[in-house]
């Protein structure tokens, strides 16, 4: 089991998407890594990023990630990947 950085962007999304994506993310193990940055003029949020906590397989991670998306009711993407342990450094 690994250990995962996930960015995750989401479409047409308000400062109160953001914020429940970011709680159903910290309900299931991940921390932000970075904060919100929301512009209101123009709509738009850079990629918010999480690490996971604890281990997880990967099939895992992105069923979690995406159902923490779809919980905001905006089309989403993400990525995710790996971190390196210290032996493969």
């Amino acid at each position: 089991m690994s250990k995962y950085i996930t960015s995750i962007s989401l479409q047409e999304a308000t400062e109160r998407d953001y914020a429940k994506l970011s709680q159903e993310m910290k309900r299931n193990s991940f921390n932000p890594v970075n904060e919100i940055k929301f512009n209101k003029a123009s709509r738009n949020v850079s990629t918010f990023v999480f690490n996971s906590i604890g281990n997880k397989s990967l099939l895992d991670t992105t069923t979690v990630v995406s159902l923490a998306a779809a919980t905001t009711g905006k089309k989403y993407s993400f990525t995710v990947i790996r971190e390196k342990t210290k032996l493969e450094s």
